[in-house]
């Protein structure tokens, strides 16, 4: 009799494939860091390149170049700066953009790069994580940046790369995760038509102030070119001066999109430029400046102007229901208001970050009249959506028909 004798093997738990990636926290705080770094870098960059096409470095040193490229990048985020005591708080737009598109591809490229996020919490800590490093480095730059000539303020700097880095980096990180897809798909289908219409709405404002202000500026070529020779700038000066107005070209956009929508703005304290009235009295020799219409009163047909917001906000509205399922009128009419109010705010919201001092005395007011521009917008681009949302209903309805009957048979 033989006893059987099994022999039992131990398996071993199979390897376990470590997840690609770092942990979000680390690729957030490597992405704030990037998206200071580049843009610094290119300011600085600018800033010594304007430098040397001016004199050829025969005045001031490296130093000051590269200061006023870090001064230039504090403004981008909205810092008031102090020049021998003459203040200066207009923030070139252009570069705020910039400062935006690249905290926003430098958060999407540290959610890319991060382990899977599942949990809503562990975006949330590589979004502060992120905005930390991001504002560590600007406060940095800034206390750096402070000599007695020039003196960045430091609570605006705190409040604006904040901003940027919470909203345009965390977008980015939502965007990388793909959390940004999956808390699109929980939203109402209502909620994404009306922020669509809104959108798109004050999009297409903007859009119409920068046509206003190019056709302005056409036609006041050779003022705009007279005022630029009298300058007797050299053409590295030229160059320069060329860069610093294309810096503000969105504020000049904006400051148009305020005088379609009736209340205008200020180039200086005590001035108005509107479809209604215009009162300047001398303005600074700055080329585009040459585009601002003459004193007095202005010609009845420019009233007409007024109804582009609403056209805007109608279209806009529009755009946001081309997607959408057939509704009863009063609901369409509904959303359009909604949408067009909504167009009304984002449009008030970015016109207030148009104007600031360039100064003391008269050129410290410079800028739309935020609350008059609020009311003007919401009230006429709410009514502009409400009547494209309804057109665009009545029209799918009319034409929808009309394609069931051509179909096949």
């Amino acid at each position: 009799m033989s006893d059987d004798v099994t022999i039992r093997l131990r398996r071993e738990p199979a390897p376990r494939t470590p997840e690609p990636g770092r942990p979000l926290s680390a690729t957030a705080a490597m992405g704030g860091a990037m998206a200071v770094g580049i843009t610094l870098v290119l300011c600085m960059s600018l800033a010594l390149t304007a430098w040397f096409l001016a004199d050829g470095g025969a005045h001031g040193n490296t130093k000051d170049a590269l200061r006023v490229g870090s001064d230039a990048w504090l403004m981008g985020h909205g810092s008031h700066l102090t020049l021998t005591g003459l203040p200066l708080g207009l923030t070139p737009l252009a570069l705020t953009m910039m400062l935006v598109l690249v905290a926003f591809r430098c958060g999407r490229w540290a959610g890319r790069n991060a382990h899977t996020v599942t949990d809503d919490r562990v975006l949330v800590g590589g979004v502060a994580t992120f905005a930390g490093a991001y504002v560590v480095i600007a406060v940095i730059v800034c206390t750096l940046a402070t000599t007695t000539g020039a003196t960045p303020g430091m609570s605006r700097t705190v409040l604006g790369a904040l901003l940027i880095s919470a909203l345009a980096g965390g977008l980015g990180q939502g965007v990388g995760t793909g959390r940004l897809d999956f808390w699109l798909d929980q939203v109402p289908a209502w909620i994404r038509e009306v922020a669509l219409g809104a959108v798109c709405g004050a999009l297409l404002l903007l859009a119409s102030g920068a046509v206003l202000v190019a056709v302005s500026l056409l036609f006041s070529f050779n003022e705009a070119s007279e005022i630029l020779s009298k300058l007797d700038l050299s053409t590295g000066d030229a160059l320069t001066y060329t860069l610093v107005m294309a810096l503000v070209a969105p504020n000049l956009a904006l400051l148009g999109s305020s005088y379609l929508l009736g209340p205008g703005f200020a180039i200086g304290t005590g001035t108005t430029v509107s479809p209604t009235a215009v009162s300047l009295g001398a303005v600074p020799a700055f080329p585009v400046l040459a585009a601002l219409p003459g004193d007095g009163p202005t010609p009845g047909w420019l009233v007409v102007l007024m109804a582009v917001p609403a056209l805007a906000a109608a279209i806009g509205a529009g755009i946001g229901r081309r997607d959408g399922e057939s509704q009863p009128l009063d609901l369409a009419a509904l959303r359009g208001a909604a949408a067009g109010f909504f167009a009304g705010v984002l449009i008030t919201v970015a016109i207030s970050f148009a104007g600031g001092p360039a100064g003391t005395g008269r050129m410290a007011d410079i800028g739309a009249p935020t609350a008059r521009v609020l009311v003007f917008a919401t009230g006429t681009m709410m009514v502009g959506g409400l009547i494209g949302a309804v057109v665009h209903e009545w029209w799918s309805r009319r034409r929808r028909p009309a394609e069931v009957g051509a179909g096949p048979r």
